[in-house]
């Protein structure tokens, strides 16, 4: 069995790259990656090998804690890119929320890019490259999730 110092060393650098990421303020991500190795050694006893390698054990927690990091997270751009040609809404606990719960009816990949794209700020190209997919399949799910944020926001 791989000891807790182990996969810290093994998997440090690559946990905090996801998170930084995906997050970014510097000391939230911090906070997460920190967040995510003790959840890690926690359930270290339960991990069973039989079902997962170590590092997609870790991959899952990671984007698990990341996930819910947003999810729990009381404050979201305001998307006006796509709302442009609509008056810009109040951003009341109320729009917050329903915003929160626009991001959470797109598909993960969806919410990622859109996450990647208007909170952290990263042009659509370099968010392809951090997902791993070419440029137009980004533009192609931007689009989609857009459309589907929309759908989300008219349905009220």
């Amino acid at each position: 069995m791989i000891s807790a110092e182990q996969i810290y060393a093994e998997f440090h650098t690559k946990v905090s790259a996801y998170v930084r990421g995906k997050v970014a303020n510097p000391h939230d991500a911090e906070e997460l990656v920190s967040a995510v190795f003790l959840k890690v050694y926690q359930k270290l006893d339960s991990f069973d090998p039989a079902r997962a390698s170590i590092s997609t054990w870790i991959y899952t927690i990671t984007r698990n804690t990341v996930t819910d990091f947003f999810r729990t997270r009381r404050t979201m751009v305001e998307f006006s890119d796509w709302m442009a040609d609509e008056p810009s809404p109040d951003l009341t606990d109320e729009a917050l929320d329903a915003l929160a719960d626009a991001l959470l009816s797109l598909n993960e990949k969806e919410r990622d890019l859109i996450v990647l794209h208007y909170y952290n700020g990263h042009t659509l190209k370099t968010v392809a490259e951090m997902m791993g997919m070419s440029y137009i399949n980004a533009k192609v799910i931007h689009k989609k999730a857009l459309t589907g944020l929309r759908a989300f926001y008219a349905a009220g």
